[in-house]
Formats: structure tokens, sequence, C-alpha cells
């Protein structure tokens, strides 16, 4: 007797195949993507978060080899610029160079420093003379007796705290001013006496094949620098020779270190007149609101000459920094170092914005509109009519 082996198919064991449907198929897609970009995303915050942190640890020492930098820039600008007109070599025109401003600095401490050191101290006495002032004629109104209230109570809890610590952070500061101080000026002299020798070393560290454009990049940044430096030099005499003439015929005192204050403060753009104005406002509100108010408009009438006569004359060769652009890098590079670099900041963002043309926007972009004024239509954008 045969047996068929080619019987029914037994349901239990019907083996069903079943593919996934086109929506789930989409979703596991979805999924798998959302992951990788939050993996992607939690890796970036990560990295940028560590790339801060070590900014931050060693931005001091950058801050400082920066600002060295600068002043390498300065006096080799100067030596340059004295030997091309003179018989003297580079070298010996930098020692020429280095020698006159030191004397023009110990001349100037020589004539200068009886009377401004008693000009300071009179300075000093009087601030908190006219501070009081005004805090008795904010205390007229409810906001101001408020505020001087809530200024109180934070002066009482910080008051031991300043005491313990007033003595170490008085110390530290002076040495590590005088530290840095001492580390820009080396560094500015090294630089300055073998500029050749850095800049060959540090392009031998750029690929052969773009060592051409590197050198061009740093011609330009060099020249970036010293046309700032000397914008800036021009602008501090300026501010400074006209209030020490304003303030003198306003007969407002100590009018010389006031001048002194502003000529330094200019340095620094935007910020640096604000924090000019407010003791010499302070000093004018003692002889009555009148003569605060035409300190005021003093200075106003100054920082209009520099910022629309002065600046635009200079600019003219440099690189045109937008004003929000200037203020927001201040208050980034001010968090990180502190008022050192809140004064390092324009000339800082003046190299970045040079390395942003030269480098991605010529170099990797391919265009070469960038530094052609922006008159110039975009490439890739339709003409605005």
């Amino acid at each position: 007797m045969k047996v068929s082996r080619g019987g029914p198919a037994r349901p239990w064991a019907q083996v069903v195949e079943r593919r996934p449907s086109p929506e789930a198929d989409e979703l596991g897609h979805a999924r798998s993507n959302a992951s990788s970009a939050a993996t992607v995303a939690i890796a970036t915050v990560a990295v940028i978060g560590l790339l801060l942190w070590v900014l931050r640890a060693v931005f001091d020492v950058v801050a400082l080899v920066f600002a060295g930098i600068l002043l390498a820039v300065f006096l080799r600008g100067i030596g340059d610029w004295l030997s091309r007109r003179t018989p003297l070599s580079s070298g010996w025109a930098l020692v020429v160079t280095v020698a006159a401003l030191a004397a023009v600095v110990a001349a100037g401490v020589w004539l200068i420093a009886p009377s401004l050191a008693a000009q300071v101290d009179e300075l000093a006495q009087r601030l908190p003379q006219a501070a009081r002032r005004v805090a008795e004629h904010a205390g007229r109104y409810a906001w101001g007796r408020e505020l001087a209230e809530r200024l109180s109570d934070v002066r009482i809890l910080s008051h031991a705290r300043q005491a313990l610590l007033g003595a170490t952070r008085l110390l530290s500061t002076t040495l590590g001013a005088l530290a840095g101080a001492v580390v820009v000026l080396f560094v500015g002299l090294f630089l300055a006496a073998e500029p050749a020798a850095y800049r060959k070393g540090l392009l031998r560290l750029v690929p052969i094949a773009r060592r051409a454009r590197a050198s061009t990049v740093l011609d330009d940044m060099g020249h970036i620098l010293r046309r700032w430096l000397l914008g800036r030099l021009l602008s501090m005499a300026v501010v400074g020779v006209m209030t020490w003439i304003g303030l003198a015929l306003l007969g407002i005192r100590l009018s010389l270190t006031l001048a002194l204050l502003a000529a330094t403060l200019t340095f620094v753009p935007y910020l640096g007149p604000l924090l000019a104005l407010l003791p010499a406002a302070l000093l004018g509100l003692l002889q009555g609101p009148a003569m605060a108010g035409y300190v005021v408009a003093l200075y106003l009438g100054i920082q209009l000459v520099e910022s629309y006569l002065i600046t635009p004359l200079i600019q003219r060769s440099t690189v045109s920094l937008p004003p929000g652009l200037i203020l927001a890098t201040q208050v980034l590079m001010g968090t990180l170092t502190g008022g050192l670099g809140v004064v390092l900041a324009t000339p800082v963002l003046a190299v970045l914005v040079v390395l942003a043309k030269r480098v991605y926007v010529e170099g990797v972009l391919g265009d070469t509109t960038v530094n052609q004024g922006e008159d110039v239509p975009v490439p890739g954008l339709p003409e605005e009519r």
C-alpha cells in the first residue's frame, strides 16, 4: 500500500510572510533620522562646551599674546616708516623708535605726574560727594528711595566678604597687571625685532600649495591692524585735546585728568566714551544740574565729531565693522577675560573679519567680490531694481 507524501497542508504549519507597510517603513526612517540628528546635536553641544571651557582657561594667555602682537605691529610700523625715510636700517630704526617712545613717556611722567597725581586724589575725594548729591536728589522720589533701600541691602550682605577679600584682590590684581604688562612688553619687543623669523615659522605650518595665499592674508591682517591702531591713536589725541579745552572753558576742575581718561577710554569704541562721561558728569553736577548738562552736551558733541568725521576717514583704508558686531564681541570677550578682552575686542574682530573674507569667502566659496564695496551685487542673488 502506497502512502501519499503530498497530502493537504495543515493550517498550523502554514508560514505567512508579512511585509511592512509603506507607512511603517517611513515611520522607522523618521525615527532613525531623529535619533541621528539628536546624537549629532548632543555631540555638537558637547564639543562646543568643551571648546568654550578650554578657550576660557587659556584666553587670558591668548589675550596677552595678542596685545603683544598689537604692540609689535605699532613699533614695527613706526620703525619701518622711519627706515624708509632715513638711512637707518630696520633694526636701528626700531631701536630709535623704542628709545624715543621711552623718552616721551618719561618726560610726560616727569612733567605731568605731580599735577596729575594731585588731580587724581582730588577726583577720588570729589566723586563720592557727587554720588551722594545724586542719591539725595533721587531720594526725593519713590523710585529713588526704593532703589536706595535695595542697594543698601546689597551693601550690607556683601560688606563682610569685601572686607575679607579686599586686600587679596588688590594684591592679586596689581601683581597680575604688572606681570601682564611685562609679558606684553617682551612679546611685543621680540616680535618687532625679528618678525620675519616668526612669519616664516608660521607659514611653514601651512600646506605648500597655500603658502602664497597665507602670506597675503598675513599682510592684509598686518595692514588692517596698523591702520586701525593709527586711527585709534588719532581719535584718542583728538578726543583728549577737545575734552581738555572744552572742560577748561566750562570751568570744570580736574580737566586734565578727565581729558586723559577720555583719551585713554576712546581706545575702546562705544563703551569707552560712555565710561569716560560718568565722572565728568558727576563733577559737573557738583556745580549744578545746568553744568552737568553742559558737560554731557560737550561729550556728545566730541563723540559726534569722532564718530562721523574721524572714524569714516580712517575706515576708508581699513575694514568696516558694524557697531552691533563690535558690541557683541566686546560682551563676549569681556565675559571670557574681563577688561582686557573688552579692550582687545575690536582689533580681534578686525582680524577675524579679514580671515573670514580672505580664507572662507574668497578661498572656499570663490566669491571675489567681497572687498569691492557694498554697492556690488552679491553673486547668486537677483539684482535689486
